[in-house]
């Protein structure tokens, strides 16, 4: 298992479980790259994909204002190019309507698979189960939202709409801002998204899985056909299979494979307000300028917008920064809080779903990446479908819309 995490550590914990023996491989401590940074939510019945009809009229004004929630670096943008027209292809509605049901079968029973994987002592003490709001300041729905919401209407979501005193009553510390609102009631929270992924490898420790903590060089194809890892500093290791779930640098390690799919980074930044407590009771995403706020053990999380600019360029935290001044406004009384700033990269593909599958030109390797936004919501149940796959299984729901040649 290549890559530790949220995906790489709850798919080689199920492995585990089944018997396999199993190494996971990463750099960094299990959870220390993008998991580690998120708003926490577990988005149970976000079937909405990123690109909508109506989406390509807005572009030209986000790339134009640097404070808006898109962000491309203009030397970027010839690289960017191709994969951001894959990504305006992918809101034509025949396309938003495939990614709507992919995402339903492989999110809508997130929160109660956490408390399965967890068990119920980390359950109780990481998840929450209170819902998201989605909230707008303008009265008036755009294109693209309503193409949303008859999204969730036609597949049932469990949702309650929300008027300005509704707002109110359900989170009090809001200021006055918002005009309407949405409940989604299945979804739930984590409250500290490292913690959850350091419990969970401790449980594939516990099961007798090995974490290793090394840079993966390359995956090819050896001379006699067989597949192979190298390691920087030239130690090779070999397995019955291999399983790539290493996020935004996944394309890179396939690329000696002939494997090419459209995965671009979409860098998120967060900052936390350390030891603020209080201020409100689920995850409240902004929707007019785009971030999510949540409570955490650690303070007040405010997380969002996206960045393209791919993996290797610096962060520029003053991205970060403007979302202090985005949730200053947002609340009435938020207290002064020492601010910490973060960056993480998004592996994301332009029509939202993940790419879990077997590669064809290898067969004993299996990749599971490109969740974007909803990585940890995603994880547990992509993590029953890699010990599917694994197993040469068959999945309890259709993985065809997840497949590695849709492109």
């Amino acid at each position: 298992m290549i890559g530790a995490g949220i995906i790489g550590t709850a798919s080689a914990l199920r492995l585990a479980q089944a018997g396999l023996a199993t190494t996971l491989i990463d750099w960094q401590e299990p959870g220390h790259g993008a998991s580690s940074g998120n708003a926490g939510s577990i988005s149970a019945e976000s079937i909405v994909p990123i690109a909508l009809p109506g989406m390509l009229a807005q572009v030209p004004k986000w790339l134009m204002d640097p404070k808006g929630p898109l962000n491309v670096r203009w030397r970027y943008l010839p690289r960017a190019a191709p994969w951001l027209l894959k990504w305006l292809q992918a809101s034509r509605m025949k396309t938003v309507e495939t990614s709507a049901v992919a995402l339903r079968g492989l999110l809508h029973s997130a929160v109660d698979e956490y408390e399965d994987l967890l068990g119920p002592e980390h359950s109780a003490r990481l998840i929450r189960r209170r819902g998201q709001m989605i909230l707008w300041q303008s009265p008036d729905q755009t294109r693209s939202e309503r193409a949303g919401h008859a999204l969730r209407e036609k597949h049932g979501v469990a949702m309650r709409w929300l008027s300005a005193d509704d707002i109110t009553d359900l989170e009090p510390a809001l200021a006055p801002v918002f005009a309407r609102g949405l409940l989604l009631e299945r979804h739930g929270h984590m409250i500290d998204p490292l913690a959850t992924v350091a419990a969970l490898a401790a449980k594939f420790t516990a099961a007798g899985g090995i974490i290793r903590k090394a840079r993966v060089a390359t995956l090819d194809r050896a001379a006699t056909g067989a597949t192979r890892v190298v390691l920087e500093g030239g130690e090779t290791l070999h397995a019955d299979r291999y399983v790539v779930s290493a996020g935004a640098w996944s394309t890179r390690l396939l690329a000696r494979l002939g494997v090419h799919i459209p995965l671009e980074t979409e860098r998120g930044y967060h900052v936390t307000l350390k030891g603020i407590d209080g201020m409100c009771s689920r995850p409240i995403m902004h929707a007019d300028k785009a971030f999510i706020v949540s409570q955490m053990a650690m303070g007040l999380r405010v997380a969002g917008t996206v960045e393209i600019a791919g993996v290797d360029a610096p962060p520029n935290y003053d991205r970060a920064k403007l979302l202090t001044g985005h949730v200053r406004a947002m609340f009435r009384d938020l207290p002064e809080a020492v601010a910490e700033y973060w960056m993480g990269c998004r592996p994301s593909v332009p029509d939202s779903v993940p790419v879990i599958d077997r590669v064809l030109a290898a067969p004993d390797v299996i990749v599971a990446f490109g969740h974007g936004h909803l990585g940890m919501t995603g994880a547990p149940a992509t993590a029953r479908i890699v010990r599917d796959l694994v197993l040469s299984r068959h999945s309890n729901i259709d993985i065809s819309a997840f497949g590695i040649h849709r492109f």
